[in-house]
């Protein structure tokens, strides 16, 4: 497992090259990606890009399959150029989230995510790719729309088994606190159905009032984060852990010191990644 810098994070506008540099110069091992630039300057860039400021691919999403089902269908051409990348490369790190409500009544909102979701992960299938799926836990957030819907890691495994083999999940730990999920329910998910992780911390809240857009830095909160990086070392996952922050915060710093302070902030659970 290693740390990622994530555009919520620190630098969501710059270009990908800026958005690397910052990420470096803080000190992340590694920043989650732009296929499109991949796409644009070819693989070889993209590679030599990362190799250049000595950081590891993070992770990377879909694009916009919550569009209009013509609009949603022209992106399946452009990840198959995205997915073929990620390929060659070696970012199986693909993920989405899934709104834990909505205004389609249940099994109609279940059948529209099976729908719109298969065909991109049978794209990512054909290069070999996975799909991860969000689980996401606010009380306000399963409360916004009409008719709650699936927020907990097992649920939408099940939604995952649905839309296609290849589909896992993408696990943060601000989601798993909310969902109410424990460390040892994580350590049981097989490591191969473990995408992406996202970290990041919770205040001190009753359940219910936490709220996804304000949240803290790693370790300044209350969930246990060595416990939660044990349970996914337990479960077999090696991949990226991107930290990602709502924060109104740092959204409010230039993105080289705001990337800084998320790093101060994460650099003291490096050498829970290092031991066996």
């Amino acid at each position: 497992m290693y740390f990622c810098l994530n555009r919520v994070t620190a630098g969501g506008k710059l270009p990908l090259e800026e958005f690397c540099r910052v990420a470096a110069d803080a000190g992340f091992q590694g920043a989650d990606v732009d296929l499109g630039y991949g796409a644009t300057h070819g693989a070889d860039a993209l590679r030599e890009l990362y190799r250049s400021k000595k950081l590891r691919f993070g992770g990377w999403n879909p694009g916009d399959w919550r569009d209009d089902a013509a609009k949603a269908g022209e992106g399946l051409g452009k990840l198959g150029e995205y997915a073929k990348i990620a390929h060659e490369l070696g970012i199986d790190s693909c993920a989405t989230w899934i709104s834990p409500s909505s205004d389609r009544p249940f099994m109609e909102n279940w059948n529209f995510h099976v729908e719109r979701l298969r065909p991109i992960a049978r794209v990512l299938h054909d290069f070999g790719l996975r799909l991860g799926l969000e689980f996401v836990a606010p009380y306000h957030l399963r409360r916004r729309a009409k008719h709650e819907f699936i927020f907990t890691p097992g649920q939408v495994l099940e939604l995952g088994d649905a839309i296609g083999p290849n589909c896992g999940l993408l696990v943060d730990s601000y989601h798993c606190y909310t969902s109410g999920t424990t460390w040892e329910h994580l350590a049981q998910i097989p490591g191969e159905k473990i995408v992406l992780v996202h970290i990041n911390d919770a205040p001190a809240l009753p359940l219910a009032e936490v709220k996804d857009g304000e949240r803290l830095l790693p370790g300044k909160g209350v969930i246990e984060l060595p416990k939660f990086i044990g349970a996914l070392k337990k479960a077999g996952y090696k991949g990226p852990a991107s930290v990602e922050v709502f924060s109104a915060e740092l959204k409010g710093m230039p993105a080289a010191e705001a990337a800084k302070k998320a790093w101060e902030a994460t650099k003291g659970l490096v050498p829970l990644l290092d031991r066996a």
